[in-house]
Formats: C-alpha cells, structure tokens, sequence
C-alpha cells in the first residue's frame, strides 16, 4: 500500500486535522513511521512546487495552503465563502465571533445542540481556528476568528463588530 498517497488523500477530504492515532490504528504503523511519512511528503511537494504542505504536531496533522501562496491568493478567494452555509454554521460562527476564544461545549450550549460538525465546516472554509487549548480537565481546544474571516466581512479588527445591545432598543425585542 502506498501510504504517501492514502494519508495525503485523507489530509486533503476531511475536514480539517486527522489525529496520528488514527493512522496509526488503520495503517498498523507506528507514530515515528508516520511522521517520517509526512516529512517526505511534505519533501515531494516542495519538490513539486505545490502550493501546500502538511503542517503537523505530536497529535495531529492537516493539509493546509502555503503561506506564501495565501498572500498570492488573497484577491482570488472565491467570494461564496460565507455563502452556502447553513442556519447552523452561522449561528456557530457568530458565537465565535462574539464569545472568541470559546470551546465546543460553550458553543453547543449556547446554541442548544452540538456543534461539532458546524465548527469542522467553518475550520475547513478557514473562518475559525483552533487557537491553543483550556486549562482545564480535557484540554479542550479554544476557537477564535480567523483573518480571513475579518477580510470577508471587510473589517479590521473583531471590535469592529456591531454591538449587539444596539439592535435590542426595547425591553420586549429580547423576549
């Protein structure tokens, strides 16, 4: 089996990192083999002039866009980015927005339902990302706002986001 080929596949159709476990479980290969693996395949990509790599850690791994290549890519991002998502992923990402940096559980208890798979959307159309973990049993991962999140609501900064005590003028309006 060609590994290079299976694990750069997964990378590219999930929606966003692959913990090395589940490689490791799959594939029946041991951690350092794996990170070896993506060492060469970042090593072929480079070689290839691809405009992206795998960028991975002790736990995970995720096929993203050079940075290099993000800059060049700045003005032809396809405009349908916020677009097509659905009532779910909205409501996600203004919890993000105005609760940054949040976890899963505050964000699925806001919203009343998990939101696990509307967090995976927003991180692979990269809006949010994963920035750092909580203190906390668990470890889990805190989200924020991404910058190309600030680009598409063609702000600079997240304070720039409207209040949102403006839009409640009466009593009644919140009820």
């Amino acid at each position: 089996m060609n590994y290079k080929k299976i694990i750069t596949a997964i990378l590219l159709v999930s929606d966003g990192p692959v913990d090395h476990i589940y490689f490791e479980e799959n594939f029946n290969i041991l951690k350092a083999e794996l990170l070896k693996i993506y060492t060469e395949i970042n090593l072929d990509l480079k070689n290839n002039d691809f405009g992206f790599e795998i960028n991975f850690n002790e736990i995970e791994a995720d096929l993203l866009t050079l940075e290099s290549v993000t800059q060049d890519l700045k003005d032809f991002k396809p405009p349908s980015i916020l677009r097509g998502l659905s009532t779910p992923a909205l409501e996600t990402l203004s919890i993000v927005a105005y609760e940054q940096p949040v976890t899963k559980l505050k964000v699925s208890e806001i919203r009343g339902v998990e939101s696990e798979s509307s967090l995976k959307t927003l991180e692979a159309r990269g809006l949010i990302s994963k920035s750092g973990t909580l203190d906390v049993p668990g470890s889990p991962h805190l989200y924020i706002t991404t910058k190309l999140f600030l680009e598409k609501l063609n702000i600079v900064s997240i304070k720039e986001l409207p209040i949102l005590g403006d839009y409640f003028q009466s009593p009644n309006e919140e009820e």
